[in-house]
């Protein structure tokens, strides 16, 4: 594979390492404490008498309440997901947002380039949740979409950031594990999209990474550390892997998998073996 690249011996190892799968040996680990669940019900049941944020700022980050500027905006559901039952608080104000991922995920010390995250997955052992903004996705507005409402898009994109974040959270339950890499996002991106709009689009993912110049950039976070020769590479494997999903996406054989098998073919597939057609 490397050698299409042109790489030298030290890049092709790089290559090779990024690019490997995963998910290539790993077992099902099985039924997960979900003991969590009940805990997350009590402060669903506080937010319907206080509201969701006073009920956040008591049970969530009591030692570090958010001053909400649009209570309002936030609210809390038990989310019946392919991936199980998960919490998710949802936060339409982007600094609202911004400041609870910040005092309940990273202990009050802002993060870098929080502004452009639009959402956030804890998973621990007794605390799992998802943080989702309305911001648009990947900061990408509908007009390069080709969509006409930006309001529709805002919309779309909180559905799409909660399947994609579920995807992460099934991956973590069934697995064990998630990644920081392309594989594991090209497979959210391809979720996240699929569920909110009913089909998947290459050019978008590529637009989100930044593949595709416009106002998306993600690309760089997962590829930080690479050296340019073995980021071109990536960029290219991703790029081909896109438009693979694109095609299996319409076939008969993709239409009759539930999410779970989707996810599971995905896994099995890896990065490489998705941009070789092996669905």
């Amino acid at each position: 594979m490397s050698e299409r690249y042109g790489l030298n011996a030290g890049e092709q190892a790089e290559l090779a390492e990024y690019t490997v799968n995963r998910f290539g040996d790993c077992t099902e680990i099985g039924e997960s404490d979900n003991g969590f669940l009940k805990t997350w019900e009590s402060i669903i049941f506080r937010s319907l008498m206080t509201g969701a944020a006073d009920a956040i700022n008591e049970k969530v980050c009591p030692s570090r309440p958010v001053e909400f500027r649009s209570p309002e905006g936030v609210g809390i559901k038990m989310y019946d997901s392919f991936a199980g039952r998960i919490p998710i608080i949802y936060v339409r104000d982007a600094s609202d947002f911004e400041q609870l991922v910040t005092n309940a995920a990273y202990k009050g010390v802002r993060p870098d380039n929080i502004e452009k995250t639009g959402a956030s997955f804890i998973h621990g052992k007794t605390a799992r949740f998802i943080i989702l903004s309305a911001k648009p996705y990947s900061n990408v507005p509908a007009s390069e979409l080709g969509l006409d409402d930006e309001a529709d898009w805002a919309e779309k994109s909180m559905i799409l950031r909660r399947e994609h974040e579920c995807t992460h959270y099934f991956t973590k339950q069934t697995y064990g594990i998630t990644n920081n890499i392309l594989h594991d996002e090209i497979m959210a991106d391809f979720t996240g999209m699929y569920e909110a709009f009913g089909f998947y689009k290459a050019e978008w993912f590529l637009r989100f990474m930044g593949l595709i110049e416009g106002s998306g950039g993600r690309l760089i976070y997962y590829t930080c550390g690479l050296s340019e020769n073995v980021c071109r590479a990536v960029s290219e494997i991703v790029r081909e892997a896109a438009f693979r999903l694109e095609e299996w996406s319409v076939t008969d054989r993709f239409m009759r998998l539930s999410v779970p098998e989707r996810i599971k073919a995905m896994c099995r597939a890896g990065l490489v073996g998705i941009s070789r057609g092996e669905l």
